[in-house]
């Protein structure tokens, strides 16, 4: 039987085979593949352009194009154009392909922003005037299928497909929020008429995949609540003897989220916590506390953290903290084998050790507990739903407290982890520096290297950050080893320098950062394995190259691993895409308030690419954003709250259909 798909105008085997890799199988999933965004194409006069904002005019080439090779990968295309009388330069990065067709007298149309001379175009988008398409133009980001060939398919369809499924969403939701029903949504969505028909369109597509996801977050919260534990009866006179222990005072917010913790400690159900802060706000100290408290209550305690580095990282300041209490802690990994490793896990079984740190491997089979009370995740978005799980399932509905140093304001916490209650630390603790940070193009790496020859200089030490081991793969990234190799032989001699990245053995890492930390390497040339938990006091500068290739918030991550003393510490972004007039990365210079930076990124890029859609379970939205749409996030979880138990049958659907997908999810 021939397919339905190939009875389309435009579709033969080819396409046929493009169409189901993007998940079409049917002229109904042409139907309902709708536009991830649109864009508007109008021409403007030159006469309405304002600096550094987007516009989009029609111009006359004046000259031929030229083309320099900026550097490895990275070319600039100078085109004079006149518009309306007006003569100016367009720059265009990596389009060295433009310049075989645009001749002198072209009629082109640009998109681009203006520098304060009025003279050069930083442009984002040229395409010859013939070409151009005025109107609303929707988006669909197919693979290996643009948009207008697409949009033809669409209309095809759209004579051919005549039956909608019954709308999904209740008629008093439809009413009571305004929304289109499902047949004008699709109807409207693949060719609006008016900027006021993509807002309705927007609104449908978005409040749907936020009621869906708030009714997921509603059932998980109502599962966690319904499982019973055994409340912690703990020493609070040894607790309170440990924290004067201490070498430091407690923030206010430190002392608040420790008592937060603690009244969970004290309820008949298993804490379910994510305590977020920035970098080095102290969320470590509030975790070792409550880790304190659960073994005086007799129970065990598991710190699982991302890498053996920052895993051993804690159990060497754990072991120093309680051997005075005489607190048993013990480090696992997969490195420790044969007699010792049988060891911590026979002690492990009968109770002897109090507090377990290691990585991933803790989750392993052979690994139980006597009495696991109490379970740690430090950086949890670095961990799948699963992980986490199994090793929640190494104890009997044990207390959960999970750590993460990329916050996000509370507001928006309820939508990315509505099921867990949230606790922040903001204030930071005293005779902590602000790390000054810049951002600079390449062509300012001459002043960036003597800046951090300065630090040298004056007996501090540095980190260089790329974003591959490998930089010879095809691309313009430097990476570890060509770095080092150009730092080594040509620029600074008389320093010792090594190489620390993700592939190298674990023996290997642990010696390098060992001689860090001790200072006889003054440079250290890594990738991200440095971005998580790592402390070396001495490091007072950091340089990141090609910095445009890490999101915001691993870059503040990446950024604090200096300014951990009281010296004036410093950060240098390096990044072409200043020269393309793209600095997203401007917010770093303005401000090291994370949750501020978070919220950007989150922005930007979205949750799942902040946070990882499998680490948190976030769904990933066609349309929608829990930043840019929070006002309409609230409304979709408040009705979703609220029609959890009605006994509407498209309801009832969908509370079936979310709980079948999360049944074996519980307080993850």
């Amino acid at each position: 039987m021939k397919h339905e798909l190939l009875k389309i105008k435009g579709i033969g085997e080819a396409m046929l085979l493009k169409l189901n890799h993007n998940g079409i199988n049917s002229v109904a999933d042409i139907i309902r593949y709708l536009p991830s965004r649109y864009e508007k194409h109008e021409i403007s006069s030159i006469h309405s352009m304002q600096i550094s904002k987007a516009i989009t005019i029609k111009g006359k080439v004046d000259k031929p194009p030229v083309l320099n090779y900026i550097r490895k990968r990275l070319t600039k295309l100078i085109i004079d154009v006149t518009s309306e009388t007006i003569s100016f330069k367009v720059v265009l990065f990596n389009r060295e392909f433009l310049k075989s067709s645009l001749f002198v007298g072209s009629d082109i149309v640009v998109t681009g922003k203006f520098d304060n001379t009025n003279k050069w175009m930083v442009a984002s988008d040229l395409v010859l005037a013939k070409n151009y398409i005025e109107g609303v133009i929707p988006k669909y980001g197919l693979i290996d299928i643009g948009d207008r060939v697409f949009a033809k398919l669409v209309m095809e369809a759209l004579k051919q497909e005549t039956l909608f499924d019954e709308d999904p969403l209740p008629d008093e939701l439809i009413n009571h929020r305004h929304l289109l029903t499902q047949k004008q949504m699709l109807s409207l969505a693949h060719c609006p008429d008016s900027e006021n028909a993509i807002e309705a369109v927007s609104k449908r597509i978005k409040y749907e995949e936020l009621f869906r996801f708030g009714l997921r977050i509603a059932l998980l919260r109502r599962i966690n609540n319904n499982i019973v534990s055994i409340p912690k009866k703990y020493d609070i006179q040894k607790v309170k003897q440990f924290i004067e222990s201490l070498p430091f005072e407690l923030t206010s917010d430190q002392k608040a989220v420790t008592n937060e913790i603690f009244r969970d400690l004290k309820k008949p159900n298993p804490m379910l916590r994510l305590l977020q802060g920035d970098v080095g706000s102290g969320k470590t100290v509030c975790a070792t506390i409550a880790a304190y408290a659960v073994v005086t209550a007799k129970e065990q305690v598991a710190i699982m953290a991302p890498t053996e580095i920052l895993a051993y990282q804690h159990y060497q300041n754990l072991k120093s903290q309680f051997d005075l209490f005489g607190v048993r802690v013990e480090f696992l990994s997969s490195s420790i084998k044969g007699e010792e490793r049988n060891l911590i896990l026979t002690n492990l079984q009968n109770g002897s050790i109090n507090i377990l740190i290691g990585t991933h491997s803790l989750i392993q089979e052979e690994i139980n507990f006597a009495h696991l009370g109490f379970v740690i995740i430090d950086e949890q978005h670095r961990f799948g739903v699963d992980q986490r799980k199994k090793l929640r399932l190494k104890g009997l509905n044990p207390d959960v407290l999970l750590m993460s140093a990329t916050p996000i304001p509370r507001t928006l916490s309820i939508a990315i982890f509505g099921d867990m209650d949230i606790s922040s630390i903001k204030t930071m603790p005293l005779g902590r520096k602000t790390v000054q940070t810049n951002v600079f193009d390449f062509s300012m790496i001459d002043s960036v290297i003597a800046r951090v020859n300065d630090e040298l200089y004056h007996g501090n030490q540095a980190y260089f950050i790329v974003p591959v081991i490998d930089g010879k793969e095809g691309s313009d990234l430097l990476g570890v080893q060509e770095l080092y190799d150009i730092l080594r032989k040509h620029i600074f001699h008389e320093y010792e320098i090594e190489i620390l990245h993700g592939k190298m053995k674990n023996d290997d890492k642990t010696s390098i950062l060992s001689r860090f930390y001790e200072g006889s390497i003054r440079i250290l040339v890594s990738t991200t394995v440095v971005e998580v938990g790592l402390n070396a006091p001495k490091a007072t500068v950091m340089t990141v190259i090609n910095a445009e290739r890490f999101g915001l918030s691993q870059l503040h991550q990446l950024r604090g691993r200096v300014g951990r003393n009281d010296k004036q510490s410093y950060c240098y972004f390096l990044s072409d895409s200043i020269l393309m007039g793209n600095n997203r990365l401007e917010i770093l210079e303005k401000t090291t308030d994370g949750f501020e930076i978070s919220e950007e990124d989150l922005r930007q890029r979205g949750p799942g690419e902040v946070f990882g859609s499998e680490q948190t379970g976030i769904p990933k939205f066609k349309m929608a954003n829990i930043i840019n749409d929070e006002e309409l996030l609230h409304l979709a979880f408040a009705d979703a709250f609220e029609m959890i138990d009605s006994q509407s049958p498209k309801v009832v659907q969908l509370v079936n259909n979310t709980f079948s997908s999360i049944e074996n999810f519980q307080l993850d």
